[in-house]
């Protein structure tokens, strides 16, 4: 690739392998000749080799530019959408695909390798049956991994800057991007990996490609890369490994002869041989874990996540691999998703029950109370209302095994006991409300007769000193109160007296007695007899009797003063009186002040 200074602008040129010689001064020429590079005849006269060489050029021109013009995954995606939009993939997809794939083995520059990877890995995106083809992939895989393990320096990837050498012409040689085409192939090459991982079913024979030291590489990466500010190869690789996980898992369960399927998970064995050097995987999964959304391609990531997680949990050599507070956010996580989640998802939500298990009895969760009354919360809230809602068998299976654990069970037990000893302190401790107080205060007053009618009883100012106490049993029927109706308080004055009815006879000379009585007395402090009588509640037993209650009468208002009579002053010429008003006994009457 050529640069040409002319002025102010940057003529770039190149040639392909057709022997085509392109003329690129900005952007919206380059975009254009890739549209006139992707049209075909439309009358039907292309041929087959027509149809490959537009393709070739396609990869040609793009490889050459890609640099200046495709620096960003999204420019680079729709250059690729370009030519899966185009007729060469609408009819010949096929025919396509192989070339593609044929080119891919045969080519080595790098930069062609990046654009055909990047055209194989948008397709399969589109069209998933052409990542599920074993036999095409299975010799690119070897391609890839080693793309995977070239060594490239993480300073020169993410921190290097642009330079220019200047030559002693007017002709110079420009290097024009950021990462360098190793790093951009080792990115691609892990995302493509973990597509195939993700979708196809590889036995063992097939998995023994994958070796210790590619896999031990693969955790090396991860802690090379935890401080870069692009976090996409992290956690690109972090998806490689829990897909390669998964691959084992179902490889190693279709293994009839295999007694015990994890000592074949060679994931799970790579990393238990290096436990105290991969914090940063445990780390960066979970939080991939917590910033998971709804798209498909988070939720698959989620499954796998998860499935390896439940490995970790219940084998002995990795129960206790992430930290305490890790697993206290591993915690929050479940709980929000478990509630989050709708109905489509339910396969996931059950993965999160099965997790959830382990997690809280198999980790150091086991001895550390944390958030257990919602976790009970969330998990209840799974399987209440049945009557109005279905809910999934599965589901409440999961649901019960994990409200059955020790943890839970301790938890409810105690949890009952507590709530059993404050019912009872609160029964113990609390006063008794005015209702009681003042039934208790009647049955005193009623069982007791007094001794003389002058004693007076003060119901407002002895009712709360009064203790409820047991009444002396009586043979009259006046004693007799029955269980089920309650007894009414005494009543506070004769218009409350007046107010409740009552069917005997005798009530109503108390309630003619009552409205009788005059409204204005001689003596604030005398106290009137008033014999109320009490008619019991509905449901209750009806006696012929009467309970007489001495009752204090509200003080009487003070006495109106009236004002006094005229006092005649003298006589007019006419013969009338003249009177004056006395307003105050200090001040003379005008009849004083005439006799000065």
């Amino acid at each position: 690739m050529l640069v040409q200074t002319l002025g102010s602008k940057v003529n770039m040129l190149a040639e392909d392998d057709f022997g085509i010689v392109y003329l690129i001064e900005n952007a919206q020429q380059f975009w254009s000749e890739l549209d006139d590079v992707l049209r075909v005849p439309s009358d039907g006269s292309a041929t087959l080799s027509m149809l490959d060489t537009a393709l070739r050029r396609f990869v040609s021109l793009c490889a050459s530019y890609h640099e200046r013009f495709l620096q960003s995954s999204m420019q680079l995606e729709h250059a690729c959408g370009l030519l899966l939009d185009s007729e060469l993939f609408a009819f010949h997809s096929e025919r396509m695909c192989e070339l593609a794939i044929e080119d891919v083995k045969s080519k080595t520059d790098p930069h062609s390798q990046l654009i055909l990877y990047s055209i194989l890995l948008f397709y399969g995106r589109r069209q998933s049956d052409f990542l599920r083809s074993h036999k095409r992939w299975q010799p690119l895989i070897p391609l890839l991994m080693d793309h995977i393990l070239v060594e490239i320096d993480t300073e020169d990837v993410y921190l290097g800057a642009p330079s220019i050498s200047s030559g002693s012409g007017s002709r110079s040689s420009i290097v024009v991007g950021h990462i360098p085409i190793e790093a951009k192939l080792r990115s691609l090459g892990v995302r493509l990996l973990y597509e195939v991982c993700r979708v196809q079913k590889l036995s063992l024979p097939d998995l023994s490609v994958f070796s210790d030291q590619f896999i031990d590489s693969l955790f090396d990466l991860i802690e090379q890369t935890r401080f870069m500010p692009d976090e996409t190869l992290n956690y690109s690789v972090i998806k490689l490994i829990v897909g390669l996980n998964e691959q084992f898992m179902v490889a190693c369960l279709s293994n009839n002869q295999s007694k015990e399927p994890e000592s074949q998970n060679r994931v799970l064995n790579v990393l238990m041989s290096r436990l105290g050097s991969s914090k940063t995987f445990g780390e960066n999964m979970i939080f991939m874990l917590n910033r998971a959304s709804r798209s498909a391609e988070d939720l698959c990531m989620q499954l796998l996540v998860l499935k390896l997680l439940y490995i970790l949990f219940t084998n002995k050599g990795t129960s206790e691999y992430f930290y305490t507070n890790d697993l206290c956010v591993l915690v929050d996580v479940f709980l929000r998703e478990l509630v989050d989640l709708d109905e489509e998802s339910e396969s996931l939500r059950h993965t999160y029950l099965r997790v959830l298990h382990p997690l809280l009895t198999k980790t150091q969760m086991r001895n550390v109370p944390y958030k257990r009354p919602q976790i009970i919360v969330a998990l209840e809230s799974l399987i209440q209302n049945g009557n109005i809602r279905d809910i999934n068998p599965t589901t409440k299976r999961l649901v019960e095994r994990c409200l059955g654990g020790e943890w839970c069970m301790q938890l409810r037990k105690t949890t009952h006991n507590k709530e059993a000893l404050k019912r009872e302190g609160d029964f113990r401790q609390c006063s008794p409300s005015h209702d009681i107080i003042a039934s208790t205060t009647q049955d005193t007053v009623s069982s007791q007769a007094p001794a003389s009618p002058t004693v007076e009883y003060d119901s407002a100012s002895k009712a709360l000193d009064l203790k409820p106490k047991l009444s002396k049993t009586s043979r009259s029927a006046e004693s007799i109160h029955t269980p089920t109706s309650p007894r009414m308080p005494i009543p506070r004055s004769a218009i409350d007296t007046i107010r409740r009815p009552s069917t005997s006879a005798a009530s109503f000379d108390g309630v003619a007695a009552a409205t009788m009585a005059p409204k204005r007395r001689d003596k604030a402090s005398s106290v009137d007899d008033v014999t109320a009588v009490m008619r019991p509640e509905k449901g209750s037993m009806n006696l012929p009797s009467t309970t007489s209650v001495k009752v204090r009468r509200p003080a009487p208002a003070p006495p109106k003063r009236r004002k006094p009579p005229p006092v005649p002053v003298g006589t007019t010429n006419g013969g009338a009186t003249i009177t004056a008003i006395a307003t105050s006994a200090s001040a003379p009457s005008l009849g004083q002040i005439g006799k000065f």
